[in-house]
């Protein structure tokens, strides 16, 4: 598994409309192909910095195509817009323009430590 993060401000005075925003909308399909999916996400906010979060298995490229291409990602991505601090310097609504926003965006990994002895446990139906 693979975890990578962005990151991008708002406007002050919005935290409250984009907190709402990014945690309203429905998931996108997490399945890309056979060996490309969407684990999980998560968004942290500090006052008018947000940083998104993804989990992914396979391959990055493919995920950002698949993203960019979701209806439901295409409309929070053309909502947040009004909220950014920087609104001129993305474009979400084609594969190159998300490529672009997640390489000037993305955050360096410095570490992620798992114990040696830690297996996921497996989600059973039902469960979230």
């Amino acid at each position: 598994m693979q975890r990578y993060a962005v990151m991008f401000r708002v406007r002050p005075g919005t935290e409250k409309q984009v907190e709402e925003l990014l945690s309203s909308y429905d998931p996108p399909s997490p399945v890309i192909d056979d060996e490309t999916r969407l684990v999980s996400t998560s968004v942290f906010m500090k006052d008018n910095l947000v940083i998104r979060m993804i989990e992914i298995e396979g391959s990055l490229p493919k995920v950002m195509a698949h993203l960019s291409q979701e209806p439901v990602i295409q409309n929070v991505e053309k909502e947040l817009d009004k909220y950014l601090v920087e609104e001129d310097k993305r474009d979400m609504s084609s594969v190159e323009g998300t490529r672009a926003f997640f390489l000037n965006a993305m955050m360096t990994t410095v570490t992620t430590r798992i114990p040696d002895d830690y297996r996921p446990q497996p989600v059973g139906e039902g469960e979230a």
